[in-house]
């Protein structure tokens, strides 16, 4: 294993560990490479509202895909926390698999710049995010 793969490695083992609000929604973290990563969830009853997937677990998703998507491009020497989250709801999801992928755009000194896409399991496009993260120190543990 390359140190590059390691590091994305790392990344993926430790945000796992300090996110457990991913496992409260059920998101499940399956990919990251340098400003990208993929996140997919199973729509169950608890994410409903109406009918639909409520808002708020496909924001997550998406805030947490562009979140790794922008650690990854400086992990691990630093992390980072959404300062900004603009989301744009184009069609509901009402059952199957969801998946959003995360791309860093722009990795500033301070500000990383990103955006991320959420399909269903069709591959129908039904949101998107567009987010900018404040980088932060880490702190080992």
């Amino acid at each position: 294993m390359t140190e590059s793969e390691n590091r994305l490695e790392n990344v993926k083992e430790f945000m796992t560990r300090q996110v457990p609000y991913w496992r409260t929604l059920g998101l499940e973290l399956r990919e990251v490479s340098r400003g990208v990563a993929m996140f997919e969830a199973e729509v169950s009853d608890g994410h409903m509202q109406n009918g639909v997937v409520h808002g708020g677990v496909l924001a997550s998703i998406a805030d947490s895909a562009c979140a790794m998507a922008g650690i990854s491009m400086v992990f691990p020497e630093k992390l980072a926390t959404t300062i900004n989250l603009q989301m744009s709801y184009l069609k509901p999801v009402t059952q199957g698999r969801f998946r959003a992928e995360g791309r860093c755009l722009r990795a500033g000194k301070n500000v990383l710049f990103c955006e991320a896409q959420v399909r269903d399991e069709g591959g129908s496009l039904v949101c998107t995010a567009s987010s900018q993260l404040m980088v932060i120190a880490r702190n080992i543990r």
